[in-house]
C-alpha cells in the first residue's frame, strides 16, 4: 500500500474503482465530441472539464482524511457547474448553472458542518 503523507492511500480495491472512473469518463468523450462539434463549442474547454472531474473522482477513491474527502468531490462538482453552463448563449443554461451552484453550495456547507462535528466528537483524532 502506497501512502502519500496519510493524506491519499491507493491499494487494488481503490485502484479497482480508479479504473472504472477512467473508463467511465474516456467513454463519455468520444458520445460527446459529435455534439460539441455540431452546437461548435470549444472541444479543449470540455475536455479540460471531464478531466478534472475525473481526476477528482479518482482523488475520492483513495481519499484517507476529511479535508480529502471534502476537496475530491469539490473539484467533480466545480467541472459540473462548469459543465452545465457551457453553453453560454444559451439563458436556460446561465439559469441552470446559477441554481446548481447554490444548490452545491449550501450542501457542501451542510457536509462542511457535518465534517466539524464529526472531527469534534472524535476528539481530533479521526483517520479513515
Amino acid at each position: 500500500m502506497i501512502s502519500f503523507s496519510e493524506n491519499f492511500q491507493t491499494n487494488n480495491f481503490n485502484e479497482i474503482f480508479q479504473f472504472l472512473i477512467l473508463l467511465c469518463s474516456t467513454l463519455c468523450i468520444p458520445l460527446s465530441v459529435e455534439y460539441i462539434e455540431c452546437t461548435e463549442m470549444a472541444l479543449t474547454e470540455f475536455l479540460l472539464f471531464i478531466l478534472t472531474a475525473t481526476l477528482g473522482g479518482m482523488f475520492l477513491c483513495g481519499a484517507n482524511d476529511l479535508i480529502t474527502i471534502f476537496v475530491a468531490p469539490e473539484c467533480f462538482s466545480l467541472c459540473s457547474y462548469l459543465r452545465s453552463g457551457y453553453t453560454k448563449k444559451d439563458v436556460r443554461s446561465n439559469e441552470a448553472t446559477t441554481k446548481y451552484l447554490l444548490m452545491g453550495g449550501a450542501s457542501s456547507s451542510i457536509l462542511v458542518h457535518g465534517f466539524s462535528w464529526l472531527y469534534g466528537s472524535s476528539g481530533g483524532e479521526i483517520e479513515l
